[in-house]
Formats: structure tokens, C-alpha cells, sequence
């Protein structure tokens, strides 16, 4: 189904990205094999850009908002800011997919609309004439790559329109998940909340205003899907967050921390150094050095784990 369609314009995973653009908005597509042995995979996690993965092959497990759905050949799924994951291989078994991410600029903001309503599983696999149509489309998004990679408006329409569809084709056929429950909307509704404030003073007594619940209801109901807590998920955004303005040289680290959402620069320069074993000010020099060309930089992912 695949063969000849779109392996022909990938890469081997292990050569990175096939195709990548910072400006005007995020986009990466790279295509990639899961090891049924890597531990990152099977551990839950969240992202700060929203994802697609389509399966070309192998099979497995996706576990998506505490709820499990199988994995293989023509399975495809959006997952936004919002969504709690993990990609399981069947032992013996890796999974052969590829990967988009992008930030909210790379997609209309209706279709971005729609990705946030969470009312519905953006998770289906489809059939052989259907996936047929949507390599077809992720074809056309990459050849709009290899042509220009300067037409932002054109790699956005088809983006959309990718995500448009499975959008489509998930809620017309959401009775093949029907044995699915969907996630927990309190859960839901946290965090994005979450994700759109964090940078404020938030407490758990506004969260359980925010959903509706008691505060002590909401911490249990977050910690049973998501594996941590929402403080802990605020200041892992907070640091995420910090990484990024840290790339600005010209920045203090206490407009950083204030920026970020930390109450104290002190406390940030702490938790800072315990995620990723060196201080924010270390981080930035290398940065700083790095665009000079004379050293490395540490590598801070972009993945958010969970229960560590």
C-alpha cells in the first residue's frame, strides 16, 4: 500500500529530519522506526506543538489519554498541546511511521479550532483506498518542500487539509473505536487551561474552580491520567518555556524567570539545574557560543515526561 509512494521521498530515521522550516511557523517531517526496546516511546509524555503520525507498517499499542488503541499499517492520529502519549511496538515488532510536527501557525485557526473542542478521538485507520488518498496528500505537502520551501501559504493549505481529514474520516467512522471511552473532559479541560495560562500564578484551587470539581477530586483525576500533577505540568511548561527566551542572549535570567512564570528567580535557577543539570545562564552562554560556532550546546528536549 505504501511501497513506492512514499518511501521514495524519505530518508533512513537514523539521517534526522527530511524536511524542516522554522519561519513563518514550525513544521518538521521526518520518517522514523520504533524500536520495540526504546524506553522514551513507551513512556507517557506531552508535547508543546501538535503532532501526526501515520503508520506504513509493523504494529502495536498508542496509548492516547488513558485509553489504549491498536496500532498498524494505515493508522493515523492527531494529537494536540493538550494530549497525554505513548507508542508501544508489539514485542519483536518496530513500528515504521512518519512523523509531523508543527505549531498552531502552520495550520487555519478553524482547523486549529477544531483540534482543541476535544470532543472527539482524532485516531483512525483507515482503509486501503482511503490511505492510498492520504499519502497522496502528504505526497503533494512534501513535493511543495522540494520545489519551494518558501511557499508557507501553499505547505499550510496542505497541511490543513491533511489534518482536515483525518479529522473527517475519525468522526465519520468513530464506531470502529466504540469500545474506546473518550478521555476524561475535566482532564481535558485542566489542561488546556494549563497549557494557555501557565505562565500566570495558577493554584489548584482555581483549577478545580475552572473544571467545576473539587481540588482534591481534580489532582486525583489528573494524576490517574496523566501520570503527574499539575504543578508539576506547570512548571515543566514554565521551564520549557524558559529554554526558549533563554536563546536570547540579550535576556537577565530574572526577566526570564519573571517571564516564564516563576515567582522567584532563585527558585527558577534551582528546578532549572535539577531538569537538565546546568543553570539557565550556563545554557545561554552556550547557546551564545554555538551561534559563534566555538562549542556545542546542550540538547533540551521538547518532549514533556511524565511520571519521573
Amino acid at each position: 500500500m505504501s511501497d513506492g509512494m512514499i518511501k521514495s521521498h524519505f530518508i533512513s530515521a537514523d539521517q534526522g529530519y527530511m524536511y524542516r522550516m522554522q519561519n513563518p511557523f514550525f513544521l518538521a517531517i521526518d520518517e522514523r522506526i520504533v524500536k520495540d526496546w526504546w524506553q522514551q516511546s513507551r513512556e507517557l509524555h506531552w508535547h508543546d506543538y501538535f503532532e501526526i503520525e501515520i503508520v506504513l507498517d509493523g504494529t502495536g499499542t498508542h496509548q492516547y489519554n488513558g485509553t489504549n488503541y491498536p496500532l498498524s499499517e494505515g493508522c493515523a492520529y492527531l494529537l494536540t498541546p493538550m494530549d497525554i502519549h505513548a507508542l508501544i511496538p508489539d514485542p519483536g515488532t518496530d513500528l515504521h511511521v512518519v512523523h509531523l510536527r508543527f505549531d498552531e501557525q502552520a495550520i487555519f485557526g478553524e482547523v486549529r479550532d477544531l483540534l482543541l473542542q476535544h470532543d472527539h478521538v482524532h485516531s483512525i485507520h483507515f482503509n486501503d483506498a482511503e490511505f492510498s488518498r492520504l499519502l497522496t496528500q502528504l505526497n503533494e505537502l512534501l513535493h511543495c518542500f522540494e520545489v519551494n520551501n518558501t511557499q508557507s501559504l501553499s505547505i499550510q493549505l496542505m497541511l490543513s487539509y491533511l489534518c482536515l481529514t483525518i479529522i473527517r474520516e475519525s468522526r465519520q467512522n468513530e464506531n470502529r473505536f466504540a469500545s474506546y471511552p473518550a478521555a476524561n473532559p475535566v482532564v481535558h479541560q485542566t489542561l488546556q487551561y494549563i497549557f494557555y495560562n501557565f505562565r500566570k500564578k495558577i493554584s489548584m484551587q482555581e483549577l478545580g474552580e475552572k473544571a467545576h470539581v473539587s481540588p482534591n477530586h481534580l489532582a486525583l483525576l489528573f494524576k490517574q491520567a496523566t501520570g503527574t500533577t499539575c504543578m508539576q505540568m506547570i512548571s515543566d511548561l514554565r521551564l520549557q518555556y524558559a529554554v526558549k527566551l533563554l536563546e536570547n542572549p540579550n535576556l537577565n535570567i530574572e526577566t526570564i524567570s519573571a517571564q516564564s512564570g516563576f515567582s522567584a528567580a532563585s527558585y527558577f535557577i534551582s528546578v532549572f539545574r535539577k531538569k537538565y543539570g546546568i543553570t539557565p545562564k550556563e545554557y545561554q552562554q552556550q547557546n551564545k557560543a554555538k551561534r559563534n560556532q566555538s562549542e556545542p550546546v546542550t540538547e533540551i528536549s521538547e518532549t514533556y515526561e511524565l511520571n519521573s
